[in-house]
């Protein structure tokens, strides 16, 4: 029997992780700063998400000075074909260590093999790339996050018509992601007290598409839906817009994944019911730490590994996470006031 209590993580777990858990204590320990500067590419793949040039690039960044990092900062504009490009260019310029979010984690694959022809480790960063040869990850467990908001969706309202707004199927964070809510939300609708009017992938985690999408949904089902299970903020935000045009907003069980800013005002105002956040500030940091051990020969201290079907294990960082609802987000908001504080 599915245990809603399963993949809840309080605040006060979530914080007892960060503390004990986050590999970047361990790493600033035993990691000195570089006695000559040390080149490092961070390729990111847009700056349509606010999380990446205000959360993890900038920690990145303030990490990189302390450890007298020589970086080279690039956005890719999902585009393929430019982060192609980019990568190239940075092997070009000399970089020791690659940090690679992927605009495309199976695409990517290709460039990790490059960058290895050429002597420099990847650290894989967000979205895992299946079947290469990466040196470390450094991520969320997307599944467990997937489990996360699917649970309290079926908490709060476990019986009813169901929307699934999953992300872009090309990256595997998606695939995870909506592979957990089905975990959890499978028991039910195989009992019929859920019922799946729409389920499906959306391409560059559009906020279109997903409004799209749940337009249609709520057409078909003359507006009965209980719940709107989105495994991104963007999406989310597409979702309530139709909630909104049918006088739905608020009655409806809307998640999200990230908590941006604005997303913290949704919730505020009771349109977004349940946002996943991450520490993004601690991933920009240990990708910062671990390109140096991995630049000075140091060996990065994951605490577990990573199936990336590549037939050997990666060294994984994991992020914690915790879902963030109106009965939390004051005190994540006192707790992480570089994020919340700007809602």
């Amino acid at each position: 029997m599915y245990d809603k209590n399963a993949f809840a993580l309080t605040r006060k777990d979530f914080l007892r992780g960060t503390l004990v858990g986050a590999v970047s204590l361990a790493l600033g320990s035993r990691v000195a700063l570089a006695a000559e500067p040390v080149k490092v590419g961070f390729i990111v793949p847009d700056y349509e998400e606010m999380r990446w040039k205000a959360a993890d690039q900038r920690f990145f960044e303030e990490e990189a000075k302390k450890l007298n990092l020589d970086i080279v900062v690039q956005s890719s504009n999902n585009s393929e074909s430019q982060q192609a490009n980019q990568v190239e260019n940075m092997l070009t310029l000399g970089v020791q260590v690659l940090v690679l979010t992927p605009v495309n984690a199976n695409a990517a694959a290709a460039l990790v093999v490059k960058a290895k022809r050429a002597g420099v480790p990847v650290i894989d960063y967000n979205f895992l790339i299946p079947k290469s040869d990466v040196a470390v990850f450094i991520g969320r467990d997307a599944v467990e996050i997937g489990e996360s908001i699917g649970s309290a969706a079926l908490e709060a309202r476990p019986k009813g018509n169901y929307i699934l707004c999953f992300g872009d199927q090309g990256m595997s964070v998606a695939v995870d992601t909506a592979k957990g809510n089905l975990n959890v939300l499978q028991p039910a609708i195989d009992a019929g007290d859920i019922t799946v009017i729409s389920q499906q992938y959306n391409k560059a985690w559009s906020t279109n598409s997903a409004r799209a999408q749940v337009e249609n949904a709520l057409t078909q089902a003359n507006n009965d839906v209980a719940a709107v299970v989105c495994s991104n903020d963007g999406m989310a935000y597409g979702a309530i817009q139709a909630l909104q045009a049918q006088g739905l907003a608020g009655k409806v069980f809307v998640t999200g994944v990230d908590c941006e800013p604005h997303a913290q005002e949704l919730i505020r105002e009771g349109l977004l019911s349940v946002s996943n956040f991450s520490e993004f500030d601690g991933m920009g940091r240990q990708a910062a730490q671990s390109a140096l051990a991995l630049a000075t020969g140091k060996e990065v201290d994951a605490a577990g590994t990573i199936d990336n079907g590549s037939g050997k294990p990666v060294p994984w960082i994991k992020v914690p996470n915790v879902n963030v609802t109106k009965d939390n987000i004051d005190e994540m908001t006192s707790d992480h006031a570089w994020w919340f504080a700007k809602a």
